[in-house]
């Protein structure tokens, strides 16, 4: 079995002849789009689209193959410079259409869209011209626009190479270890089995924190203050504002969500409070515990038998599903082992123009490591799905990016959990399930809580570490409550959580949403199986062409109810309540 992922279907290399006709196209299809933006004309406005979208598809076609060779390669060795210095020339390439793109934007802002029911090309497009005609009227002068884009670059963008490269170049020195190590290695440590290991670590993590408090404060300030003078010249109303227009998806399906989150909060906090006591403490659970295995799942899987569990399960959903994971698995899709060199976690990528993805997992046999592969063969199917679109609609809003996955993963940890007797193991697998669905809920709604305390604070008034501390510990007490030890919180999550350093404000809301509607879909699933996979894949197409309301009324979905968000959580708390069965049934509390 192939261990490695193939990228031949890309290219045989930067040598290949292929890899510099590519970038010669695509240098000639930015002057062209460049040369095209200049010459747009209401008086022949339909013409002028049509020219400049075709020319559109033909830089995206290159980019998404040009790119996504280098940044595979890179993610498969860190240190393959030769990926990394053609990935920066084609960044920098893609700094020449940023004019062509504005100018587009502005020219859309007049354009009366009723023009595309005279042209089927444009038809299939209406939905994103749309959108870009409803970002139009938030644009600056051509000139600013221009200027912007640049000096973002010395602006938001070093400030968040400055976060990056602080916690990033942390070498901390943690009890009982002999040499220091970094920030990352140090955060997984929480997941220890030595509870000593566990606190040590947290404590070091702290310190060392404390000491690029000041810096990493200003980095945060000062990219958020750049959010909000921009959005005021813009006409938005906040950064939450400009959030969900990019999420396409309005903000009473939003307040639904956390509404439902906040009142159902005490159940969740049962979870903490359940672990607690079960690992001998009074006084809610200390955060550097929130990750501590529990259990006794001693079994590891080789890579073949988690192909037949994600196979099993996929094909008991629909044959298109096992066939696809059938694809990925013997045709090259995946690279599967750690090595040096090689990107931590997991992702998928989507290699749109031969309608494949490629999945990077760092696989060791894990009960984890299964769960990551269904996960991210599951986007693999929405991308696949999504190649029956045209090629600029392939794109979908962030919080419907887990659509897939979470499906994928709640079939296969529902399956585990089924087929397995021994209550000790049983633990393991439903406690791993509840730390992710709980960070997804209950620390998601911390950041997003912390998040908007920062963005509504006015851009003339500095936020010192001291400052961003208090409101990180208002935040989790305001979501984690009684649930979390108030002694040992963790003051420093602003600092070490890389989502708050973008002028993408909010990069937190969206993990809960893709969660709970994944929850929400696969209940709908359980009620009527035959007809769910029948509405399934449109609805996945879907993503891409519709505002998210509509997207989840093609399942008889009402996002905007509170009562849908409640339906999905309540299917977390039946795995709380039988975490606390399960744990007095082995006597640990």
């Amino acid at each position: 079995m192939n261990l490695n992922w193939d990228l031949s279907v890309l290219y045989n290399g930067f040598e290949d002849p292929k890899y510099a006709s590519d970038l010669k196209a695509l240098e000639e299809a930015i002057k062209a789009q460049d040369e095209c933006s200049k010459k747009l004309s209401l008086d022949n406005a339909l013409e002028c689209i049509t020219n400049y979208l075709k020319l559109e598809e033909k830089i995206a076609s290159a980019v998404y193959e040009l790119y996504s060779y280098s940044s595979l390669r890179m993610s498969a060795n860190v240190n393959d410079m030769e990926a990394a210095k053609e990935a920066g020339k084609l960044q920098i390439m893609m700094q020449e259409g940023v004019t062509a793109g504005v100018l587009f934007k502005k020219f859309m802002k007049d354009v009366d869209l009723s023009i595309v029911n005279e042209s089927d090309y444009l038809k299939q497009y209406e939905y994103m011209l749309s959108n870009i005609k409803k970002d139009a009227n938030h644009l600056l002068s051509d000139k600013e626009e221009i200027l912007y884009s640049k000096l973002s670059m010395v602006g938001s963008d070093s400030w968040s190479e400055i976060q990056s490269k602080l916690t990033s170049n942390l070498s901390i020195k943690v009890k009982g270890f002999k040499d220091p190590m970094p920030l990352s290695a140090v955060r997984n440590l929480a997941y220890d089995n030595s509870k000593t290991v566990r606190k040590n670590a947290y404590l070091a993590e702290l310190k060392a924190c404390k000491e690029i408090e000041a810096s990493v404060a200003m980095a945060l300030n000062n990219i958020k203050r750049e959010v909000n003078i921009m959005l005021e010249l813009r006409g938005y109303k906040n950064a939450l504002d400009v959030t969900l227009s990019r999420s396409n998806m309005g903000k009473k399906a939003l307040d639904a969500m956390i509404e439902a989150i906040k009142e159902e909060l005490p159940k969740f906090r049962e979870y903490y409070k359940l672990k607690a006591k079960a690992l001998g403490y009074k006084n809610g659970l200390p955060f550097y515990e929130i990750f501590a295995p529990m259990g006794k799942m001693t079994k590891t899987y080789t890579y073949e038998e988690a192909k037949e569990l994600v196979l099993d399960v996929y094909y008991s959903f629909s044959d298109k599903l096992g066939k696809m994971g059938e694809a990925a698995f013997n045709n090259g899709w995946i690279d599967v082992l750690p090595k040096e060199g090689k990107v931590g976690g997991a992702f998928c990528a989507s290699v749109p123009n031969h309608k494949v993805s490629r999945v990077l997992t760092n696989f060791t046999g894990s009960l984890g490591d299964v769960q990551t592969l269904a996960h991210e063969l599951g986007h693999a199917y929405h991308n696949h799905v999504t190649y029956d679109n045209a090629p600029l609609n392939q794109d979908y809003p962030m919080q419907l990016a887990e659509t897939a996955s979470i499906l994928c993963q709640t079939l296969m940890a529902k399956k585990m959990i089924n087929d397995i007797d021994n209550n000790e193991e049983k633990l393991t697998v439903l406690e791993q399930s509840l730390q992710e669905d709980t960070q997804c809920v209950v620390d998601i709604l911390s950041r997003f809580l912390f998040e908007s305390k920062v963005v509504d604070t006015p851009v003339a008034i500095p936020l010192s570490s001291e400052d961003l501390c208090g409101m990180m510990l208002e935040a989790q007490d305001e979501s984690y409550g009684d649930g979390l030890d108030p002694e040992y919180r963790h003051q420093y999550m602003w600092l070490v959580k890389s989502h708050y350093y973008s002028t993408f404000s909010f990069y937190n809301w969206p993990y809960a949403f893709g969660l709970l509607y994944g929850k929400g879909l696969y209940k709908v699933y359980m009620k009527d199986k035959e007809s769910f996979v029948k509405n399934y894949d449109e609805m996945l197409k879907n993503t891409c062409l519709m505002d998210v309301e509509d997207v989840a009324k093609t399942m008889g979905i009402d996002i905007t109810d509170k009562a849908f968000w409640k339906e999905s959580l309540s299917s977390i708390y039946e795995d709380i309540l039988e975490f606390g069965i399960i744990l007095k049934e082995l006597k640990m509390i």
